[in-house]
């Protein structure tokens, strides 16, 4: 069946005015807060990534309950959760800027605790705390996921792109507060629709990319950007 020529990915003999014209690109938001109050932090317990889709309607803008930074919902996968999880434990141990403790067990503590949007932020600082307490750690670093949706299709054409929006947070266990946060809320689009995405393009393989794929580099551009003790 023939599709769109936005969503078709170039081969490799094209031109680079042709790569520019006919392929694809992520776009959207990848950023960080400026941190503070993390020269004490030396190691760092990393949570579950949560899925909190379930706690909204589908595509559409919400809030993030700790920062209030606004994320927009989809779909979430049950693999998504460790997917993400395991990839930033090895980020993060990968820097060997940090001692990052093991969260066995904590899945348990956090079950079920994530029921609805009326609990306030304080509750879940609270709660994040107090386990990261118990795992004598200095600092907690917990992550949302808000829609991970698969690509349709193919590397070389999609009916619809991955799309993915995820966030972090770290959690000062002395203070009790949050001290730096990390969003990534991105849907592939044709590098059409944003020549400044080359970089991303070329990285990616000239391809539409896997949501697993798509989270990978968002995951890496935020660690790169982590604060530093």
């Amino acid at each position: 069946m023939k599709t769109s020529w936005k969503y078709a990915a170039p081969g490799m003999g094209l031109i680079l005015f042709t790569c520019l014209m006919l392929g694809s690109c992520s776009t959207g938001a990848i950023h960080s807060e400026p941190a503070r109050q993390v020269s004490d932090i030396k190691s760092i317990l990393i949570l579950p990534f949560h899925d909190v889709s379930g706690l909204y309607e589908s595509n559409i803008n919400v809030r993030c309950y700790l920062c209030g930074q606004v994320m927009s919902t989809g779909y979430v996968p049950p693999s998504a959760g460790p997917f993400l999880t395991s990839e930033l434990v090895s980020l993060m141990e990968n820097k060997q800027v940090y001692t990052i403790l093991s969260s066995d067990g904590s899945q348990d503590m956090l079950s079920g605790m994530i029921s609805g949007t009326d609990n306030a932020a304080a509750d879940y600082l609270n709660l994040y705390v107090g386990i990261g307490k118990r795992a004598g750690a200095d600092a907690v670093l917990i992550g949302h996921i808000f829609r991970f949706v698969e690509r349709k299709g193919n590397r070389a054409s999609v009916e619809s792109p991955a799309s993915v929006s995820f966030d972090l947070h770290l959690i000062h266990v002395n203070s009790g507060k949050m001290v730096w946060t990390g969003h990534f809320d991105q849907t592939q689009r044709p590098l059409s629709d944003n020549l400044l995405e080359l970089g991303s393009f070329i990285k990616r393989g000239a391809s539409w990319v896997t949501a697993e794929e798509l989270a990978q580099g968002g995951l890496e551009d935020i660690v790169r950007r982590f604060p530093q003790p």
